[in-house]
């Protein structure tokens, strides 16, 4: 009995952290339940329940931690081959995760979850959702899973494209350590130390960098401090920590296209430009096996962050006296939240029901500055949020080849925003209800040969919705049939999906404004196959082909609002071809290939080849940009015990590259560079 409490414990929730994390596997024996949809297993690296049958990617802890990426979200791009494209402004102006046909402006439709906290700022007035992943510490990374689209019932706003879960460690025995630096002169390190015993036990970490980045005016620093621990309590277990995250960079700016070509990046647009940003995060969850028959956990949070940043604005001036006109943006916010959730395993499967909330207060200004000085002061904003949620989720099996996993969202979602710029400020509020069921199932077509198919309703806060809460958020239906095959040896997937979204931001051709009442078909394939050749080679092979298109011309999101906040916003060009209609920022295509070679018992060598297709950029309706593909080349040499020297050649064709191209002006790709890093297994401390 005590053994499947335990079970059902270990698949409670996907939100939370890893209870179990504490224990070496190999010690714990375990009758599991088997399940069609997925096995439940009890693993350090493991997640808190299943996944829903979509397409869902665990990433080892080993590839984290040993990768060399340049921050949190290249390190999702090289260890689990997600696209992302690279703002390049500096450590805190987030990049964008692109996922199932999603751009996702600053990872805005990506819900990033770590111990159970979501990172994505909601009443955000730069994009709803704002998610800079740089406060994740990969060293201290216990385990990651990328849920493709938004069929699990745990999640709501923000979960759009997809969820990146996060579970950090709660202890470790022993100090590791790493320093890299890289031809860039770029300087990074990291250290963690901690306790374990029978009855709990701590973590330590911290992370430190300094960049000078390959082209001009691109110094920043970050740094990160993770504490957690653990303890018995009674029945049950309790453990929290608390997180903080802190960075500040000089931005180089955008560049021109045709300064692109001419390969003018190193000249800085504003030596002004950069910005700085903190949060302070602390987290608690308990969780106790035997209550009303099955397992209780619960978890509460609380946040405080602030960032400034100020960017010139490409094309403008001040005054028309050649000085460069700045963007300065403020944000400022205290939040909280928590959940609370039952679980019970039984002989037809695994049942849960939870419920959620969050509240965040917010203060948000904007203004046209100067050399980091207000000109003038365009938007100052008092913005409440506040959700609220119930959820539950039946895992069941329906003989002896048909898993079925039905469940049922509802989330109430408030938004209350006053400008106190306006004579009289005068608070707007509005107030959404959205119910998303989730009905997925997975077929055992014959030996390691599954079928799977969903079908999920989702949403998001609109874009804006901090100036105009009335906004209707964007809704969508979520649909995806695949054919997975699971091996030692090899594994595949092949994925067809579509997701319909209403209330997209679209530019109306007949009254010439803005509009909420559009709609967007996203579509295409997506596929995996991983195949270990030999004992010392594995192949890696993925790729997404995408078909996306908005029912009218693409629309600035800040445009409309009242009490003229964003006003002034320039309307893209009308334009009724096809071109117009897709989604801006999404390539048509992208993929990875990647080989690991164990050379020799003490050496690995790696090598990844990605591409990505074309696109259209943003207020271009007209332009195509080119493909691309860049390749990197790895080698570790474990040259003592506990002391391994991993060598990252980033680039290695020095292909000239563009990461985002918008209104004419772009970011360009990083050239060859050359990382070197120094780990330490053990360190006397």
């Amino acid at each position: 009995m005590k053994t499947r409490i335990l079970c059902g414990l270990v698949a409670a929730c996907g939100c939370l952290s890893p209870g179990l994390g504490a224990q070496d596997p190999d010690s714990i024996a375990v009758d599991t339940v088997r399940y069609i949809l997925e096995p439940i297993e009890v693993a350090v690296e493991r997640e808190r329940s299943a996944p829903p049958p979509v397409g869902a990617l665990t990433v080892s802890p080993v590839d984290l931690r040993r990768a060399q990426s340049a921050d949190a979200y290249q390190l999702l791009r090289d260890v689990a081959g997600v696209e992302v494209h690279a703002q390049g402004q500096g450590p805190g102006y987030a990049s964008n995760v692109v996922m199932r046909g999603f751009t996702s402006d600053h990872s805005s439709d990506v819900l990033l979850v770590i111990d159970g906290v979501p990172v994505n700022l909601p009443a955000h007035g730069h994009v709803e959702g704002y998610a800079d992943w740089n406060v994740l510490m990969s060293s201290s990374v216990a385990s990651m899973r990328v849920i493709e689209g938004n069929a699990s019932p745990l999640y709501g706003d923000f979960a759009l494209a997809g969820t990146v879960e996060v579970f950090t460690r709660a202890d470790a025995e022993g100090a590791r350590g790493s320093f890299s630096a890289s031809s860039f002169r770029d300087l990074r390190g990291d250290v963690s130390t901690g306790r374990r015993f029978d009855d709990g036990g701590f973590f330590v970490g911290a992370q430190g960098a300094r960049d000078e980045g390959w082209r001009e005016g691109s110094d920043a620093w970050l740094a990160n401090g993770l504490v957690r621990g653990w303890r018995s309590l009674g029945r049950g277990r309790l453990e929290g920590g608390v997180g903080v995250y802190g960075s500040g960079w000089d931005s180089p700016g955008f560049v021109s296209v045709t300064d692109f070509n001419a390969e003018l990046f190193q000249t800085p647009t504003d030596p002004t430009d950069g910005g700085r940003s903190r949060r302070v995060v602390g987290h608690a969850r308990y969780a106790q096996p035997g209550v009303a028959g099955g397992y209780l956990q619960a978890v509460g949070w609380g946040m405080h962050s602030d960032y400034s940043f100020f960017l010139h604005i490409p094309g403008h001036d001040h005054g028309g006296a050649g000085l460069l006109q700045q963007s300065g943006e403020w944000d400022e916010r205290v939040g909280g939240g928590g959940q609370v959730e039952l679980g019970w395993t039984t002989s037809r499967g695994d049942v849960l029901l939870g419920v959620s909330g969050r509240a965040d207060d917010v203060r948000y200004e904007h203004a046209l500055t100067l050399l980091r000085e207000v000109v003038d002061p365009e938007i100052e904003l008092d913005s409440q949020h506040r959700a609220g949620a119930a959820y539950g989720r039946w895992r069941l099996t329906a003989g002896d080849r048909l898993g079925v996993d039905v469940g049922l969202r509802a989330d109430v979602v408030r938004h209350r925003s006053r400008s106190t710029l306006s004579d009289e400020p005068t608070w707007i509020s509005s107030t959404n209800t959205i119910v998303s069921p989730k009905l997925g199932a997975r077929f055992e077509l014959a030996r390691s040969w599954y079928a799977v198919a969903t079908t999920a309703r989702g949403f998001r806060s609109a874009v804006g919705i901090i100036g105009d809460p009335t906004r209707e958020p964007y809704i969508s239906w979520s649909n995806e049939l695949a054919i997975e095959r699971e091996g030692d040896d090899w594994e595949a997937s092949l994925s067809a999906f579509r997701v319909d979204v209403d209330n997209e931001r679209v530019f109306d051709a007949i009254t010439l404004a803005s509009s909420g009442a559009g709609e967007s078909t996203r579509q295409g394939l997506e596929g995996r196959l991983a195949v270990t050749v030999t004992e010392r080679l594995a192949v890696e092979v993925g790729g997404t082909w995408n078909h996306a298109r908005l029912s009218a011309p693409y629309a600035d999101a800040h445009e409309d609002h009242p009490n003229e906040v964003f006003a002034g916003s320039t309307p893209v060009e009308v334009s009724t071809d096809e071109d117009a209609r897709r989604v801006p920022g999404l390539a048509d295509h992208h993929g990875r290939v990647r080989l690991l070679a164990q050379a020799t018992d003490d050496v690995e060598a790696r090598l990844s080849w990605r591409w990505s297709g074309p696109h259209v950029p943003i207020g271009e309706p007209s332009v195509r940009t080119r493909a691309y593909s860049v390749l990197d080349a790895g080698v570790s040499w474990t040259i003592a015990d506990g002391r391994t020297i991993d060598l990252e050649l980033g680039n290695a064709l020095d292909i000239r590259y563009v990461e985002l191209r918008s209104t004419s002006y772009v970011t360009p790709g990083a050239p060859r560079s050359l990382r070197v890093r120094m780990t330490f297994d053990t360190l006397p401390f």
